[in-house]
Protein backbone atom coordinates (compact mmCIF):
# COMPACT_ATOMS: atom_id res chain seq x y z
CA UNK A 1 0.00 0.00 0.00
CA UNK A 2 2.87 2.37 0.87
CA UNK A 3 4.63 1.71 -2.39
CA UNK A 4 1.55 2.37 -4.31
CA UNK A 5 1.03 5.55 -2.34
CA UNK A 6 4.62 6.79 -2.78
CA UNK A 7 4.45 6.07 -6.46
CA UNK A 8 1.23 8.00 -6.77
CA UNK A 9 2.44 11.07 -4.88
CA UNK A 10 5.12 12.28 -7.35
CA UNK A 11 2.89 11.61 -10.28
CA UNK A 12 0.26 14.09 -9.14
CA UNK A 13 2.52 17.19 -9.17
CA UNK A 14 3.89 16.14 -12.53
CA UNK A 15 0.42 16.08 -14.02
CA UNK A 16 -0.39 19.35 -12.27
CA UNK A 17 2.77 20.97 -13.56
CA UNK A 18 2.09 19.90 -17.12
CA UNK A 19 -1.42 21.10 -16.82
CA UNK A 20 -0.15 24.41 -15.49
CA UNK A 21 2.35 24.75 -18.31
CA UNK A 22 -0.33 23.97 -20.80
CA UNK A 23 -2.57 26.54 -19.13
CA UNK A 24 0.24 29.10 -19.26
CA UNK A 25 0.81 28.31 -22.91
CA UNK A 26 -2.87 28.67 -23.70
CA UNK A 27 -2.97 31.87 -21.69
CA UNK A 28 -0.01 33.28 -23.62
CA UNK A 29 -1.63 32.35 -26.91
CA UNK A 30 -4.82 34.10 -25.89
CA UNK A 31 -2.89 37.19 -24.84
CA UNK A 32 -1.03 37.23 -28.14
CA UNK A 33 -4.25 36.86 -30.08
CA UNK A 34 -5.97 39.54 -28.03
CA UNK A 35 -3.05 41.92 -28.52
CA UNK A 36 -3.15 41.25 -32.23
CA UNK A 37 -6.86 41.99 -32.35
CA UNK A 38 -6.42 45.18 -30.39
CA UNK A 39 -3.46 46.38 -32.40
CA UNK A 40 -4.81 45.49 -35.84
CA UNK A 41 -7.23 48.47 -36.01
CA UNK A 42 -4.30 50.76 -35.26
CA UNK A 43 -2.40 49.27 -38.18
CA UNK A 44 -5.43 49.62 -40.48
CA UNK A 45 -6.00 53.17 -39.25
CA UNK A 46 -2.38 54.10 -39.92
CA UNK A 47 -2.64 52.48 -43.31
CA UNK A 48 -5.70 54.53 -44.16
CA UNK A 49 -4.04 57.65 -42.84
CA UNK A 50 -1.32 57.34 -45.47
CA UNK A 51 -1.41 60.02 -48.06
CA UNK A 52 -2.19 58.84 -51.59
CA UNK A 53 1.12 60.27 -52.77
CA UNK A 54 2.98 57.88 -50.45
CA UNK A 55 1.36 54.79 -51.93
CA UNK A 56 3.23 52.73 -54.48
CA UNK A 57 0.10 52.35 -56.59
CA UNK A 58 0.27 54.99 -59.35
CA UNK A 59 -3.54 55.17 -59.41
CA UNK A 60 -3.59 56.43 -55.81
CA UNK A 61 -2.20 59.89 -56.42
CA UNK A 62 -3.63 63.34 -55.82
CA UNK A 63 -4.34 63.99 -59.48
CA UNK A 64 -6.59 60.93 -59.84
CA UNK A 65 -8.41 61.74 -56.60
CA UNK A 66 -9.14 65.27 -57.81
CA UNK A 67 -10.47 63.93 -61.09
CA UNK A 68 -12.89 61.59 -59.31
CA UNK A 69 -14.17 64.45 -57.14
CA UNK A 70 -14.78 66.63 -60.19
CA UNK A 71 -16.80 63.86 -61.79
CA UNK A 72 -18.94 63.54 -58.69
CA UNK A 73 -19.54 67.29 -58.54
CA UNK A 74 -20.48 67.48 -62.21
CA UNK A 75 -23.18 64.89 -61.67
CA UNK A 76 -25.17 67.05 -59.22
CA UNK A 77 -28.68 68.43 -59.59
CA UNK A 78 -28.97 71.75 -61.40
CA UNK A 79 -32.54 72.50 -60.36
CA UNK A 80 -35.59 70.78 -58.91
CA UNK A 81 -37.98 72.72 -61.17
CA UNK A 82 -39.20 71.63 -64.58
CA UNK A 83 -37.33 73.02 -67.57
CA UNK A 84 -39.08 75.54 -69.85
CA UNK A 85 -38.63 75.66 -73.63
CA UNK A 86 -38.67 78.82 -75.71
CA UNK A 87 -41.54 79.51 -78.11
CA UNK A 88 -39.49 78.26 -81.08
CA UNK A 89 -38.13 75.23 -79.13
CA UNK A 90 -34.50 76.18 -79.85
CA UNK A 91 -33.67 77.11 -76.23
CA UNK A 92 -34.59 75.85 -72.79
CA UNK A 93 -34.37 77.66 -69.47
CA UNK A 94 -33.41 76.57 -65.96
CA UNK A 95 -34.03 78.76 -62.92
CA UNK A 96 -31.64 78.55 -59.97
CA UNK A 97 -31.73 81.01 -57.04
CA UNK A 98 -31.78 84.49 -58.63
CA UNK A 99 -30.55 83.57 -62.11
CA UNK A 100 -31.84 81.88 -65.26
CA UNK A 101 -29.51 79.73 -67.34
CA UNK A 102 -30.24 79.60 -71.08
CA UNK A 103 -29.21 76.43 -72.95
CA UNK A 104 -29.08 75.50 -76.60
CA UNK A 105 -31.30 72.52 -77.40
CA UNK A 106 -29.01 71.07 -80.09
CA UNK A 107 -25.79 70.79 -78.05
CA UNK A 108 -27.01 71.46 -74.47
CA UNK A 109 -24.45 74.27 -74.06
CA UNK A 110 -25.26 77.26 -71.89
CA UNK A 111 -25.43 80.32 -74.15
CA UNK A 112 -26.63 82.94 -71.68
CA UNK A 113 -26.99 83.56 -67.95
CA UNK A 114 -29.69 86.02 -66.94
CA UNK A 115 -29.00 87.39 -63.50
CA UNK A 116 -29.41 91.14 -63.90
CA UNK A 117 -27.48 93.77 -62.02
CA UNK A 118 -27.84 93.33 -58.27
CA UNK A 119 -26.63 96.88 -57.63
CA UNK A 120 -29.56 98.20 -59.66
CA UNK A 121 -31.96 95.65 -58.19
CA UNK A 122 -32.73 93.99 -61.51
CA UNK A 123 -32.86 90.47 -60.10
CA UNK A 124 -31.63 90.26 -56.54
CA UNK A 125 -34.44 88.04 -55.22
CA UNK A 126 -35.00 84.32 -55.61
CA UNK A 127 -36.92 83.30 -58.73
CA UNK A 128 -40.02 81.23 -57.99
CA UNK A 129 -41.25 80.65 -61.55
CA UNK A 130 -40.24 81.14 -65.18
CA UNK A 131 -42.48 81.21 -68.26
CA UNK A 132 -41.38 81.35 -71.89
CA UNK A 133 -42.47 84.43 -73.82
CA UNK A 134 -45.19 83.29 -76.29
CA UNK A 135 -44.29 86.12 -78.69
CA UNK A 136 -42.86 84.43 -81.80
CA UNK A 137 -41.00 87.58 -82.90
CA UNK A 138 -38.46 87.28 -80.06
CA UNK A 139 -37.00 84.71 -77.71
CA UNK A 140 -37.79 85.91 -74.22
CA UNK A 141 -38.51 84.56 -70.76
CA UNK A 142 -40.64 85.87 -67.87
CA UNK A 143 -39.39 85.58 -64.29
CA UNK A 144 -41.51 85.83 -61.15
CA UNK A 145 -39.39 86.42 -58.05
CA UNK A 146 -39.66 86.79 -54.29
CA UNK A 147 -39.54 90.60 -54.44
CA UNK A 148 -43.13 90.61 -55.80
CA UNK A 149 -42.03 91.51 -59.32
CA UNK A 150 -42.42 90.05 -62.77
CA UNK A 151 -39.76 90.70 -65.41
CA UNK A 152 -39.40 90.01 -69.12
CA UNK A 153 -35.87 89.26 -70.38
CA UNK A 154 -34.32 88.90 -73.80
CA UNK A 155 -32.96 85.34 -73.85
CA UNK A 156 -30.34 86.11 -76.50
CA UNK A 157 -28.76 89.18 -74.89
CA UNK A 158 -29.85 88.87 -71.26
CA UNK A 159 -31.28 92.41 -71.41
CA UNK A 160 -34.22 93.42 -69.21
CA UNK A 161 -37.17 94.37 -71.45
CA UNK A 162 -40.00 95.15 -69.01
CA UNK A 163 -40.78 94.99 -65.31
CA UNK A 164 -44.04 94.88 -63.32
CA UNK A 165 -44.84 95.27 -59.64
CA UNK A 166 -47.34 92.61 -58.53
CA UNK A 167 -49.87 94.07 -56.06
CA UNK A 168 -51.12 90.71 -54.81
CA UNK A 169 -47.83 89.46 -53.37
CA UNK A 170 -45.43 86.77 -54.54
CA UNK A 171 -46.44 84.76 -57.62
CA UNK A 172 -45.49 81.08 -57.62
CA UNK A 173 -46.43 78.12 -59.83
CA UNK A 174 -47.06 80.37 -62.82
CA UNK A 175 -48.45 79.06 -66.13
CA UNK A 176 -49.23 81.04 -69.26
CA UNK A 177 -52.75 81.74 -70.44
CA UNK A 178 -53.19 79.63 -73.61
CA UNK A 179 -55.29 82.34 -75.31
CA UNK A 180 -53.60 85.61 -74.29
CA UNK A 181 -49.89 86.30 -74.62
CA UNK A 182 -49.69 88.75 -71.72
CA UNK A 183 -51.88 86.83 -69.23
CA UNK A 184 -50.90 84.21 -66.68
CA UNK A 185 -52.42 81.99 -64.03
CA UNK A 186 -50.55 81.69 -60.75
CA UNK A 187 -50.82 80.95 -57.04
CA UNK A 188 -50.12 84.13 -55.07
CA UNK A 189 -49.23 84.53 -51.42
CA UNK A 190 -48.43 87.50 -49.28
CA UNK A 191 -44.76 88.16 -48.60
CA UNK A 192 -43.03 87.54 -46.34
CA UNK A 193 -44.55 84.38 -44.87
CA UNK A 194 -43.24 83.41 -41.43
CA UNK A 195 -42.28 79.79 -40.86
CA UNK A 196 -43.25 78.84 -44.39
CA UNK A 197 -40.64 76.08 -44.49
CA UNK A 198 -41.84 74.72 -41.15
CA UNK A 199 -45.56 74.71 -42.06
CA UNK A 200 -45.82 74.77 -45.86
CA UNK A 201 -49.26 73.13 -45.81
CA UNK A 202 -50.73 76.05 -43.84
CA UNK A 203 -49.62 78.77 -46.24
CA UNK A 204 -52.69 80.28 -47.90
CA UNK A 205 -52.60 80.93 -51.64
CA UNK A 206 -54.98 82.69 -53.99
CA UNK A 207 -55.15 81.28 -57.50
CA UNK A 208 -55.16 84.42 -59.63
CA UNK A 209 -55.27 85.42 -63.27
CA UNK A 210 -52.68 88.13 -64.05
CA UNK A 211 -52.59 90.50 -67.00
CA UNK A 212 -49.30 92.35 -67.57
CA UNK A 213 -49.85 95.44 -69.72
CA UNK A 214 -47.17 97.09 -71.84
CA UNK A 215 -47.45 100.33 -69.85
CA UNK A 216 -46.32 98.54 -66.67
CA UNK A 217 -49.76 98.17 -65.09
CA UNK A 218 -51.02 94.86 -63.67
CA UNK A 219 -54.57 93.55 -63.56
CA UNK A 220 -55.40 90.78 -61.07
CA UNK A 221 -58.49 88.58 -61.01
CA UNK A 222 -58.68 86.30 -57.94
CA UNK A 223 -60.33 82.95 -58.75
CA UNK A 224 -60.27 80.80 -55.61
CA UNK A 225 -58.24 80.22 -52.45
CA UNK A 226 -56.36 77.13 -51.40
CA UNK A 227 -53.95 76.24 -48.59
CA UNK A 228 -50.66 74.52 -49.25
CA UNK A 229 -50.79 74.86 -53.04
CA UNK A 230 -48.06 72.87 -54.79
CA UNK A 231 -48.88 73.39 -58.47
CA UNK A 232 -51.55 74.16 -61.05
CA UNK A 233 -52.41 73.72 -64.72
CA UNK A 234 -54.77 75.35 -67.23
CA UNK A 235 -56.76 73.80 -70.04
CA UNK A 236 -56.24 75.03 -73.59
CA UNK A 237 -59.57 76.88 -73.72
CA UNK A 238 -58.79 78.73 -70.43
CA UNK A 239 -62.14 77.62 -69.01
CA UNK A 240 -60.76 75.07 -66.57
CA UNK A 241 -58.06 75.55 -63.93
CA UNK A 242 -56.77 72.74 -61.71
CA UNK A 243 -54.63 73.12 -58.59
CA UNK A 244 -53.36 70.62 -56.08
CA UNK A 245 -51.90 70.42 -52.61
CA UNK A 246 -50.39 67.37 -50.99
CA UNK A 247 -53.69 65.55 -50.43
CA UNK A 248 -56.19 67.73 -52.26
CA UNK A 249 -57.19 68.44 -55.85
CA UNK A 250 -59.27 71.47 -56.87
CA UNK A 251 -60.90 71.80 -60.29
CA UNK A 252 -62.48 75.16 -61.12
CA UNK A 253 -64.55 76.18 -64.11
CA UNK A 254 -63.98 79.82 -65.04
CA UNK A 255 -66.79 81.55 -66.90
CA UNK A 256 -66.30 84.62 -69.05
CA UNK A 257 -68.27 86.77 -66.60
CA UNK A 258 -65.74 86.05 -63.85
CA UNK A 259 -67.88 83.42 -62.13
CA UNK A 260 -65.93 80.45 -60.77
CA UNK A 261 -67.41 77.08 -59.84
CA UNK A 262 -65.06 75.13 -57.62
CA UNK A 263 -64.94 71.35 -57.11
CA UNK A 264 -62.54 69.65 -54.72
CA UNK A 265 -61.46 66.13 -53.79
CA UNK A 266 -59.57 64.79 -50.81
CA UNK A 267 -56.86 62.30 -51.71
CA UNK A 268 -55.53 59.28 -49.85
CA UNK A 269 -52.20 59.50 -51.70
CA UNK A 270 -49.98 62.56 -52.01
CA UNK A 271 -50.47 64.29 -55.38
CA UNK A 272 -47.37 65.29 -57.36
CA UNK A 273 -48.53 66.38 -60.85
CA UNK A 274 -51.56 67.46 -62.91
CA UNK A 275 -52.22 67.89 -66.64
CA UNK A 276 -55.27 68.42 -68.88
CA UNK A 277 -55.82 66.29 -71.96
CA UNK A 278 -55.83 68.62 -75.00
CA UNK A 279 -58.90 67.10 -76.66
CA UNK A 280 -60.83 64.98 -74.18
CA UNK A 281 -62.53 65.89 -70.86
CA UNK A 282 -59.76 64.18 -68.91
CA UNK A 283 -57.52 65.35 -66.06
CA UNK A 284 -54.34 63.33 -65.51
CA UNK A 285 -53.29 63.06 -61.86
CA UNK A 286 -49.87 61.74 -60.77
CA UNK A 287 -49.05 60.78 -57.19
CA UNK A 288 -46.13 59.74 -55.01
CA UNK A 289 -46.91 56.04 -55.44
CA UNK A 290 -46.03 56.30 -59.11
CA UNK A 291 -49.59 56.12 -60.45
CA UNK A 292 -50.99 58.21 -63.32
CA UNK A 293 -54.75 58.30 -62.99
CA UNK A 294 -57.14 59.56 -65.68
CA UNK A 295 -60.10 61.43 -64.24
CA UNK A 296 -63.08 61.79 -66.61
CA UNK A 297 -64.39 64.87 -64.84
CA UNK A 298 -63.75 67.94 -67.01
CA UNK A 299 -67.42 68.28 -67.87
CA UNK A 300 -69.76 71.06 -66.74
CA UNK A 301 -72.86 68.88 -67.08
CA UNK A 302 -71.28 66.11 -65.04
CA UNK A 303 -70.04 68.31 -62.21
CA UNK A 304 -72.93 70.73 -62.22
CA UNK A 305 -73.14 74.48 -61.80
CA UNK A 306 -72.78 74.41 -57.99
CA UNK A 307 -69.60 73.90 -55.96
CA UNK A 308 -69.09 70.32 -54.84
CA UNK A 309 -66.79 68.24 -52.66
CA UNK A 310 -65.65 64.66 -53.24
CA UNK A 311 -68.10 64.10 -56.09
CA UNK A 312 -67.77 60.62 -57.57
CA UNK A 313 -66.12 60.62 -60.99
CA UNK A 314 -64.82 57.88 -63.27
CA UNK A 315 -61.11 57.18 -62.75
CA UNK A 316 -58.74 54.57 -64.09
CA UNK A 317 -55.02 53.93 -63.80
CA UNK A 318 -53.21 54.68 -67.04
CA UNK A 319 -49.66 53.86 -65.96
CA UNK A 320 -47.69 52.84 -62.89
CA UNK A 321 -44.10 53.80 -62.08
CA UNK A 322 -41.74 52.51 -59.44
CA UNK A 323 -41.17 56.03 -58.13
CA UNK A 324 -43.28 59.16 -57.75
CA UNK A 325 -44.54 60.99 -60.83
CA UNK A 326 -42.69 64.31 -61.14
CA UNK A 327 -44.35 65.70 -64.27
CA UNK A 328 -47.27 64.80 -66.52
CA UNK A 329 -47.62 66.24 -70.04
CA UNK A 330 -49.57 65.44 -73.20
CA UNK A 331 -48.55 65.86 -76.82
CA UNK A 332 -50.65 68.27 -78.87
CA UNK A 333 -52.35 65.35 -80.56
CA UNK A 334 -53.26 63.85 -77.18
CA UNK A 335 -52.15 60.36 -78.21
CA UNK A 336 -49.14 60.37 -75.85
Amino acid sequence: MAGKTSAAVPSTPSKTKRTKNQAETVSMDVDIQESAIVSSPRRRKNKKAKKPAESADPMLNDEVYRTVELKQVSGGTLTHEAIVFSSDSTLFFLAKDNAVAVYNVENAEMVQSIAGDRKQGDQAATIHAIVADPDQSRRGVYTFSADCRARLWDADTGRLISEWRLPGGVAVYVVADPLRSNAFYCAMRQAPVKNQMLNPDKVKYTVTRLTLAEDGSVQTEPLFKMSGTVGLCVRGDSQWVAAYGKFRVVLAQVWGSGQVVQHSWRMTERVSALAFHPGEPVLAVGDWRGRIMFWHCVDAELLGSQPSSDRRVTRHAHHWHAHRVNTVAFAESGTT
